[in-house]
């Protein structure tokens, strides 16, 4: 009888592998197809925007929830008719951690602190600047989506992609916060402004506005946080052989 027990155990987990099986497959599959697009913060021409929507005096209030490191290396300039994906790119969480994606077209090294296009002077186009662009993902919401815990799970998302004349800029905002109030930029208020700037067209500038202090959003926020977790680290497509729709770059 002993023997029977083990035998019929035996079948019931290799059951159960095998439905965990299918549910990994099903999740895959669903998450590839079902990939989070969310709102774009743009700065082109100068005019800050979300979702299409032109920002009052090009600033708004907002609460950043995560924000990631982003190195994006192009085979050649932007083209507004035919826009293209880096052929090589990498996410994470710190500079010391980038290495290229697994989805990059074409992989340039290793890792990002090894790649010779991730050196100063490397531009092909000349001066000092690197061929791989170093930016900012940052996830947004409004500040006045955390008035409370429901309003912030109900809150759309928007992605902002820095500029990369800008990133000293949200660097040396979130340090100071972080510092100073000892938080992350998820538990204060943050004003985003955008503004001219004779050497780099644009900048994108980042003020303290408030202490976030109701315990209740704060859960609420860090749990949004890890929800947007596929949208910050969405890959991009595969560079494409045949020229695209124009379109507006989001970015």
């Amino acid at each position: 009888m002993a023997e029977v027990k083990k035998e019929v155990a035996i079948k019931q987990e290799t059951g159960v592998v095998s439905w965990e099986e299918q549910l990994k497959h099903l999740a895959f599959a669903t998450a590839e197809s079902e990939k989070p697009a969310g709102n774009w913060v743009s700065f082109k021409s100068g005019v800050l925007t979300i979702g299409g929507s032109p920002m009052k005096g090009n600033k708004v209030e907002m609460i950043v929830l995560h924000s990631v490191f982003e190195n994006q290396m192009y085979a050649n300039k932007y083209d507004a008719n035919n826009p293209q994906p880096p052929i090589c790119y990498a996410l994470g969480e710190t500079d010391d951690e980038l290495a290229p994606h697994a989805d990059s077209a074409k992989p340039q090294a290793t890792s990002c602190a090894v790649c010779p296009n991730n050196d100063w002077g490397s531009d092909p186009g000349g001066g000092r600047g690197k061929a791989c662009k170093n930016t900012r993902r940052l996830g947004i919401i409004a500040a006045p989506d955390a008035k409370d815990a429901v309003s912030v799970a109900k809150a759309e998302v928007a992605m902002a992609k820095l500029p990369v004349t800008s990133v000293k800029n949200w660097a040396t905002y979130a340090n100071q916060v972080a510092n100073a109030l000892h938080l992350p930029p998820l538990a204060v208020i943050t004003e985003m402004e955008l503004s001219p700037d004779p050497k780099t067209q644009i900048q994108v500038n980042f003020r303290l506005v408030d202490k976030i202090l109701d315990s209740g959003v704060l859960q609420a926020l860090l749990k949004k946080r890890g929800d947007i977790h596929s949208i910050m680290y969405a890959p991009y497509d595969k560079p494409s052989e045949t020229p695209a729709l124009a379109t507006d770059r989001k970015y």
